[in-house]
C-alpha cells in the first residue's frame, strides 16, 4: 500500500494524511470563519435552522460576543498558543528550510521563528482590544475632525451615533441586570 506500491495513497487517506484510519480529524478555524462571516448570515434565512441558531446563540454571545472580530482575534490566540505547544513540544522543525537560509540569518530566523506564536497571540488581543474600543459604525468612524468641524450636519450625525451607542449599551446592560 501507499508510495511501495505505485505511489498512491491508503484508501480513505486526503493529501494531508489527516483523514488516515485511525488518526483523528484535525478540524480548521477556516471552517469557523467561514461560518462567521458568510454561513450564518445565509443560513439565518432559512426557516429550517431556526432551531440550530436557538441552540448555537448562547454560546456565539459567551465565546466572542457574536462578533466577527473578536472570534478571529480569539482565533489569532488560541493560534499562538497552540503554535507555542506544538513548538515546546518539538514537533516543528526548522531543520528542512535551514539549508536554505545563509548562516549568517539563522540565529534571526530562529529568533522570529520562536517569538512567532507570541506575535500571533499579541496580535489577537490587541484586534480584541481595538474591537471593543471601536464600537461605532467604520462610515462615522472615517470621517475627518476636518469634516466635523467644517460641517454641522457631519458634526450633528456623529454625536448622534454616539448617543445612540450610549443609550443601546445603557439599554442592554439594565435589561441583562434584570
Amino acid at each position: 500500500m501507499g508510495w511501495a506500491n505505485g505511489g498512491g495513497r491508503p484508501a480513505g487517506q486526503g493529501p494531508s494524511g489527516s483523514s488516515a484510519p485511525g488518526k483523528p480529524q484535525i478540524r480548521s478555524a477556516s471552517g469557523h470563519a467561514a461560518y462567521a462571516i458568510w454561513g450564518r448570515d445565509l443560513l439565518k434565512q432559512i426557516p429550517w435552522f431556526q432551531p440550530f441558531f436557538d441552540w448555537i446563540e448562547p454560546w456565539e454571545v459567551t465565546l466572542y460576543k457574536k462578533s466577527q472580530t473578536i472570534l478571529f482575534a480569539r482565533l489569532k490566540m488560541i493560534s499562538g498558543v497552540v503554535l507555542m505547544v506544538l513548538t515546546q513540544a518539538g514537533t516543528i522543525d526548522l531543520t528542512p528550510i535551514m539549508p536554505l537560509v545563509p548562516d549568517a540569518y539563522e540565529p534571526y530566523l530562529r529568533i522570529a521563528f520562536n517569538l512567532l506564536p507570541l506575535v500571533l497571540t499579541l496580535m489577537g488581543a490587541v484586534d480584541e482590544k481595538l474591537r471593543n474600543a471601536t464600537t461605532l459604525p467604520i462610515e462615522v468612524v472615517a470621517v475627518t475632525d476636518k469634516d466635523v468641524a467644517e460641517n454641522p450636519k457631519v458634526a450633528a450625525a456623529v454625536q448622534a451615533a454616539v448617543v445612540a451607542k450610549t443609550e443601546a449599551v445603557a439599554v442592554v446592560q439594565e435589561a441583562k441586570a434584570a
